[in-house]
């Protein structure tokens, strides 16, 4: 409400009015802002918007219709980094080969430019594994696998039914681990995974001893087992023979391409921890065709949590555009809730939050940020259609009058949970200056009426 002429009037933010659906919420620790997220949200949730809610401590989940899944090791959901965008004008292998490297890099400062590379050539190599070639924007289509249909076909050694799905990031890491060890021994692929082999039914050999003197093991599987190893020894040195005939070319290629064993060790011991996280699992969170998506992942690290959220942000952007232009050009399809926000943001013009800030408008999507302090780039705030600041600390006043354009009169009236500074820009107004909003107040009969009417 904006007090006016000794009237309350309502100050109602509406996205199609504004010049985009990007919203900046400013608020410390106990000024209403995790309320006032809530009321947000709720809105869109019934104006029919899908919501994608990226929530790090777990308190947004009442939102109408939402449906939560929570990220750790003991669930297992994730997302599959290495699902290709179809267009072929999008670059497929190529531009999700540098989005990933990208992620990496953004996030640890001990990656460089020979493990960037190693990680690009392998990411090219394991998509041709499986005849998805770079070039060839027909060989990219391909059915998503979760890691349970996964681990079935690779018991079974069904490789060929394989070839149907995308590879996961347990399959690329695999694939860098299998080139380690051909820099190390020698061989080529098919060398390396007859010795593979090999090593598995020497495992289960020793598995099968340790059976045998504790319960007692017929001989005759011990014997059929003891005969498939001596088949696939065979099998080893017929690869490893072929693998020498033809190993100066070919280990001068790895060689080019990956550097080093050490640049490859580098590399797979960064995959290794992606891996372990579980946020890169190919098993999808159960959300159905629920149209809000709570994304619980406080469990995460920091590291990640900004990867899991920005490999998220990518899949909806890329949804949104096959979906073409809305037909006002202001309509709110999506809308995506960052909490704590300031973890994710980067100076680098090609990250996909800039991205989403400059050109998602016409797409229909609204990135909605929190923070408890005034940090945004400006390659966000500057493309930001509405802005609300419920109250923060004074050490901070000049920065948010610096990039925030509030005056410190305005910054001044602000009380937490009472009065607010909202800033909206419309049609026809270039700079609009920040007005000051009393906050509807649940605990006084206007303050209900208030919420009633919004709602």
């Amino acid at each position: 409400m904006l007090r006016k002429e000794g009237k309350e009037v309502p100050v109602v933010y509406d996205p199609a009015r504004c010049l985009n659906s990007h919203v900046a919420l400013i608020g410390m620790s106990g000024s209403g802002k995790t309320h006032q997220i809530k009321q947000l949200l709720r809105s869109a949730a019934l104006g029919g918007a899908e919501l994608d809610i990226f929530d790090v401590h777990h308190e947004l989940d009442a939102v109408p219709g939402a449906r939560c899944a929570m990220y750790s090791q003991a669930t297992g959901y994730g997302y599959n980094p290495l699902v290709l965008d179809l267009d072929p004008h999008a670059g497929g292998v190529n531009r999700q080969a540098d989005f990933i490297v990208g992620l990496i890099k953004q996030v640890t400062t001990q990656f460089g430019s020979k493990q960037e590379a190693a990680l690009r050539n392998l990411i090219v190599d394991c998509y041709a594994s499986r005849g998805i070639f770079a070039d060839n924007p027909r060989s990219w289509a391909r059915k998503e696998i979760s890691e349970q249909e996964r681990r079935r076909l690779m018991d079974q050694r069904e490789w060929q039914q394989l070839r149907e799905y995308y590879p996961t990031l347990s399959d690329l890491l695999a694939y860098a681990e299998t080139k380690v060890l051909s820099l190390i021994f020698g061989g080529d692929n098919k060398a390396m995974n007859a010795l593979e082999a090999l090593a598995k039914l020497n495992a289960r050999l020793q598995t099968l001893a340790l059976k045998e003197r504790r319960a007692g093991v017929q001989a005759e599987e011990r014997s059929k087992l003891e005969g498939q190893i001596e088949a696939q020894q065979k099998r080893c040195i017929d690869a490893y023979s072929e693998a020498i005939m033809a190993k100066p070319t070919r280990e001068a290629k790895d060689v080019l391409k990956y550097d080093s064993k050490d640049v490859l060790v580098g590399v797979i011991q960064r995959l290794q921890i992606l891996t372990a996280a579980g946020i890169f699992n190919a098993t999808a969170p159960p959300f159905g065709d629920a149209k809000v998506r709570v994304h619980q992942i406080k469990s995460l690290s920091d590291e990640q949590q900004i990867l899991f959220v920005k490999l998220r942000l990518r899949a909806i952007f890329e949804r949104a555009k096959q979906m073409g232009p809305t037909a006002s050009g202001t309509e709110l399809r999506f809308v995506c809730m960052l909490d704590e926000s300031p973890k994710y943001f980067s100076e680098d013009s090609d990250d996909i939050i800039n991205v989403i800030a400059r050109e998602a408008r016409k797409f229909g999507i609204g990135l909605w940020c929190a923070a408890q302090q005034p940090n945004f780039p400006e390659s966000f705030i500057t493309n930001c259609g509405a802005k609300f600041i419920l109250g923060i600390d004074a050490s901070y006043w000049k920065t948010a009058q610096q990039r925030m354009r509030i005056t410190e009169e305005g910054l001044k009236w602000i009380k937490p949970k009472e009065v607010m500074a909202v800033k909206l820009h419309k049609e026809g107004q270039p700079d609009p200056p920040f007005v000051n909003v009393v906050v509807p107040n649940p605990g006084t009969e206007a303050g209900r009426r208030a919420l009633a009417k919004a709602a």
